[in-house]
């Protein structure tokens, strides 16, 4: 890690535990407390189809929220991230709560195949080298017939609100690229059919942020411009605009699910 210029935000989540944590908790955070978080989160889970009794894995957990989602559906919840900071503070937010959570490398599950009714992964595979390698795990340690589901943004659908222009264009650009695998939610069906799962079906929901606050602490729109502005002198102007503005940004979130032949 730079000691000087922090790592963008996707960045970052590719290695929780080498980077500055916080601000990927208040990310996280943020996304759960959001109107349109909870409502495309709330569609995934009831997509899984959980039945009392059963068994549910959510792969790449990292706070463990939607771990504690499942469990209240009466299941046996089980998360895993490669994260120990996150999965720390998964174990100690949600102590008591029953859930399972552990290190692990998504790549390598540590579960015998056929352990699970429904297996999740959400925004995770944008930040990963080899997401289809993920998506065979996932597959793997699923029963037959039970669902296998991932929610993951398109970032070739990235906006920012306001007047276009070269700046406008540019930052969206450069923030598209900083991502491991931008184009993952365009991905998502043909990874799952690779991996053994049929009925596949696919759902999107628009993810906006509104005001400055917000934006920026999603799409660090701040640090975008004015890493521009050393090239484009105009960014900062254009930053200043977006601030005193409307302030709007947004992404398309897929979510693609199927069940395991």
């Amino acid at each position: 890690m730079n000691d000087t210029t922090p790592d963008p935000l996707p960045v970052g989540f590719r290695d929780v535990d080498a980077t500055a944590p916080d601000k990927i908790i208040r990310c996280l955070d943020s996304l759960q407390s959001m109107a349109a978080g909870r409502a495309y989160k709330a569609r995934a889970l009831d997509l899984l189809g959980l039945e009392p009794g059963a068994s549910a894995l959510d792969v790449a957990c990292g706070l463990g929220d939607d771990v504690v989602k499942m469990k209240a559906r009466g299941v046996r919840a089980v998360g895993v991230d490669r994260s120990r900071t996150l999965i720390a503070a998964a174990q100690s937010r949600h102590a008591g709560s029953g859930c399972e959570f552990n290190v692990a490398d998504a790549a390598d599950l540590p579960f015998a195949d056929c352990s699970f009714e429904a297996v999740r992964i959400d925004r995770s595979l944008q930040h990963i080298p080899d997401p289809g390698r993920i998506v065979l795990e996932m597959a793997r340690v699923a029963r037959r017939d039970s669902v296998v589901l991932c929610a993951e943004p398109d970032w070739g659908t990235f906006l920012i609100g306001g007047r276009h222009s070269a700046v406008t264009e540019r930052i969206q650009h450069d923030w598209i690229r900083t991502f491991q695998n931008p184009w993952i939610g365009r991905e998502l069906s043909s990874l799952l059919a690779d991996a053994g799962v049929g009925d596949i079906r696919q759902e999107g929901f628009w993810l906006p942020t509104h005001g400055f606050a917000e934006s920026d602490l999603l799409f660090e729109i701040d640090a975008n411009a004015r890493d521009l502005s050393v090239e484009l002198p105009e960014a900062l102007p254009w930053l200043d605009a977006y601030r005193r503005g409307e302030a709007y940004a947004g992404v398309l979130m897929l979510i693609c699910w199927g069940r395991k032949h």
